[in-house]
């Protein structure tokens, strides 16, 4: 059975997500919580207000990042789950590049 990841994120100003990437397996949905996040879709930025959601499908290069002065949130969450596995290293990076 497929379960579905789904966490929340919140990007201090003028801060880098994770860098360009892609996931083979999963789609990857965004909901824009609070402030404006800026998201890399295959080769163009999008900057999306709150309210917004955006999907980038699997195989898409993506990446997002907080280009404002101002505090970021986002809703994220996979489909199908499993994608939390891949956590561990996730957060490692977080913290290492927490500013």
């Amino acid at each position: 059975m497929a379960h579905d990841h789904i966490h929340r994120r919140w990007l201090q100003p003028n801060s880098d997500g994770p860098g360009a990437h892609l996931h083979e397996e999963n789609d990857e949905v965004f909901y824009v919580l609070e402030g404006t996040t800026s998201f890399l879709v295959g080769e163009k930025w999008i900057d999306a207000e709150k309210g917004t959601f955006i999907r980038i499908p699997a195989n898409t290069m993506h990446d997002f990042a907080n280009r404002t002065n101002q505090k970021t949130g986002v809703l994220n969450f996979f489909i199908p789950g499993g994608f939390e596995r891949n956590m561990p290293s996730i957060v490692k990076w977080f913290e290492e590049n927490e500013k």
